[in-house]
């Protein structure tokens, strides 16, 4: 499974982070990132997903 982020469409409102900081950050170009090497909570990345206001994270099942 993969989460990404489309960075065009993330308005860095940080929702994403403030639910689950283990897996996601925000950086200095004011974008949420997922963060690398992080083993995640699946249930807590669709979460956030559901929960981006602009639909910018996908939590891709491989």
């Amino acid at each position: 499974m993969a989460v990404t982020i489309d960075q065009n469409t993330c308005i860095g409102c940080g929702v994403c982070e403030s639910i689950y900081v283990e897996l996601f950050e925000m950086r200095a170009d004011g974008k949420a990132h997922v963060k690398e090497n992080v083993a995640y909570d699946v249930s807590l990345a669709e979460d956030a997903a559901r929960q981006c206001p602009v639909g910018a994270i996908s939590v891709e099942k491989e």
